[in-house]
């Protein structure tokens, strides 16, 4: 099954502690042989406090921990039609931008 997500971030728990629950949820989807897309915004201001911070070694901690796990960033107004072809299910996040979810459907 393909799998896309779109999440306020991946990357970056940063004042963020559903990043954890998430990266769990889609390390085991993988596992089970799901395809897996996670989608966030360029901008979140999660991962901004993050790198803002610590740099972007900060983000080294999870590459390390999750190398299965990649998000794709992307800049609004985003290809929705692209992003979700070939999509079997799709969840969006409730912090992400009302003109996404409704783009979505």
């Amino acid at each position: 099954m393909k799998i896309v997500y779109f999440t306020h971030s991946l990357e970056s728990c940063w004042n963020h502690g559903n990043a954890h629950f998430l990266r769990g949820v889609l390390r085991e989807l993988i596992a089970r042989g799901h395809q897996v897309e996670a989608w966030e915004p360029h901008d979140a201001w999660s991962r901004a406090n993050l790198v803002a911070d610590h740099g972007e070694e900060g983000l080294a901690p999870y590459r390390q921990a999750y190398p299965e796990l990649v998000s794709r960033r992307f800049h609004p107004p985003l290809d929705v039609d692209r992003a979700l072809d070939g999509a079997d299910l799709v969840i969006v996040h409730e912090w992400n931008d009302p003109a996404l979810v409704a783009a979505v459907g």
